[in-house]
């Protein structure tokens, strides 16, 4: 597998991984069920293209880099430190939008740098890169 192709899937990974683990602490936070539905299928969306991500890599012999402790660690502190004093549906959509947006920069910024990568790969990047979008504009309702 060429290295762009690597980088590219492993910008995935991190990418979908952040997306999980946020939103995974988050449901534990939020007792609001129209937002945990919201929340649960983009659970599903980022374990999916987590999975297919770590799947194109393992087919070629390569392992997902993924998120280092320190960037885990730095995420959840920040979610709880953001939500200490306001669980509401309203801050917890905020930071998912606002979260949402950077994760589409980054997979702008992942797919501009690797032009020579697999098409099924940069088409997982977009895949992602489309629901961080759509799932920021679905949180509006919240706000």
């Amino acid at each position: 597998m060429d290295n762009q192709t690597v980088l590219l899937l492993n910008e995935v990974v991190k990418n979908a991984e952040m997306g999980k683990n946020t939103v995974t602490q988050l449901l534990g936070i939020t007792d609001d069920e129209r937002l945990k539905i919201h929340l649960n299928r983009q659970l599903a969306t980022y374990e999916d293209l987590s999975k297919r991500a770590n799947a194109m890599l393992a087919v070629e012999g390569e392992q997902a880099e993924g998120q280092n402790a320190f960037t885990k660690l730095n995420a959840k502190m920040g979610v709880k430190m953001q939500t200490m004093y306001d669980k509401s549906p309203r801050k917890i959509a905020e930071m998912l939008i606002e979260g949402s947006h950077v994760g589409v920069t980054d997979m702008t910024i992942a797919i501009k740098d690797a032009p020579d990568a697999n098409p099924g790969a940069v088409a997982l990047a977009q895949r992602l890169q489309h629901a961080e979008n759509e799932y920021a504009g679905e949180l509006n309702v919240f706000l």
